[in-house]
């Protein structure tokens, strides 16, 4: 099926009230297929910075409350869908993805789309009654669901062994980044914007503070450089439950002149333009954004060999360390902190990888052949029942 991109009239929706990965993969993804020329809004939540952002960008906005006014955003998603101002609803999480089902339903018409982002999402984690409910509407769900799209082959691999969804429905469409904004200043220019010191490699790690992305690990790396006599400054971009926590292991660990806690940041750019080096130390991502906003930058990363970052980096386009091992992420800074050259060609081939296989523009024309895929499918089951 070849469908004129302008004949799919298209709605993104996910009702976050904060803006990560997920958010800023809907607003990129949103510019991307207008980019191609598809008709496309995004639904979101009124007064978040998801919605701002959108309105910054450009982009149509669909206020629509999941969480607040999930019967209201029910009725207003079946009106879009009969009237015919929506032909697919792509959705980005369980909330949007349950509603869109009840519309779809209460429409008689309309497809669905639906990425998964997790590796395990939060209801893989409900047990008991709980558990057993879950599972039942997710079985609804997808029975709705014509695609899935997993952004990384761990979470493909995820959904298929616990059953979340046949193989023939799940189709991989790595998540694409821009190329940085054209404003961005250059290294020494954001060091000094930043307040940064300018004589010595910074390392910058932009990820939540909590268990699961292995600050531990980052900082206990850290401690072997300085035991080693490696002078540097590490930035922690985020916030999160364990903040109090990272910020006594840094005092406990010495680092407390080496290591920087500076919250979460409206624009991310501007760090990695600051950055010598990105590091990711999660052990379990099922993507890893960040890992390919520096690459379009030029700044070598080292990340955990597992999840998204092994399928990112599965060319050598960057270094990976054994999940949960400090000494080997040890190594891999130290490698990095300590060989010039060896930044230069990280950096010159991630930026080379990242154009290749995850700009905003690959992206947006693999799911435009995803939802061409979808709708084909629905036009023939909607054929074949009438």
């Amino acid at each position: 099926m070849h469908t004129k991109k302008s004949s799919i009239r298209v709605l993104l929706w996910t009702d976050s009230d904060r803006f990560a990965g997920t958010e800023r993969h809907c607003l990129d993804l949103a510019g991307g297929l207008q980019g191609l020329g598809v008709p496309v809004g995004l639904g979101c939540r009124p007064e978040t910075p998801l919605s701002y952002k959108a309105a910054a960008e450009g982009v149509r906005l669909v206020k629509m409350d999941a969480q607040r006014g999930a019967i209201s955003a029910v009725s207003r998603l079946s009106l879009l869908l009969k009237s015919g101002a929506t032909d697919l609803v792509h959705v980005h999480n369980g909330r949007c993805g349950l509603l869109a089902r009840f519309a779809v339903a209460q429409a008689g018409r309309g497809t669905l789309v639906a990425t998964q982002h997790f590796i395990a999402p939060a209801r893989t984690r409900r047990r008991g009654l709980a558990g057993m409910v879950s599972r039942r509407v997710h079985r609804w769900v997808d029975s709705g669901v014509s695609r899935w799209v997993s952004i990384s082959g761990a979470v493909g691999e995820a959904m298929t062994q616990r059953g979340d969804a046949s193989l023939a429905k799940i189709r991989l469409v790595f998540n694409g980044v821009k190329g940085g904004a054209p404003q961005e200043p250059e290294s020494s220019a954001a060091r000094a914007l930043l307040g940064l010191r300018c004589n010595v490699p910074i390392l910058v790690c932009a990820a939540r503070l909590e268990p699961e992305k292995g600050h531990t690990v980052l900082l206990n790396a850290l401690r072997m450089l300085r035991r080693e006599g490696i002078d540097f400054l590490a930035v922690l971009v985020g916030e999160g439950s364990e903040e109090d926590a990272i910020r006594e292991q840094i005092r406990a660990m010495g680092l407390s002149g080496q290591v920087q806690l500076v919250g979460q940041q409206p624009d991310i750019g501007v760090w990695l333009r600051a950055a010598d080096v990105l590091v990711l130390p999660s052990p379990a991502e099922p993507f890893g954004l960040v890992l390919v906003e520096a690459m379009c930058r030029a700044v070598p990363v080292v990340a955990a060999a597992a999840g998204g970052p092994s399928e990112i980096l599965e060319d050598g386009s960057g270094l990976l360390f054994t999940p949960g091992d400090p000494r080997d992420l040890g190594f891999k800074l130290l490698q990095l902190l300590t060989q010039p050259a060896l930044r230069q060609r990280l950096a010159a081939a991630g930026r080379a990888r990242w154009a290749a296989k995850f700009s905003v523009e690959r992206m947006a024309q693999s799911m435009w052949e995803v939802y061409e895929e979808a709708m084909g499918e629905r036009a023939a089951s909607v054929k074949a029942d009438g």
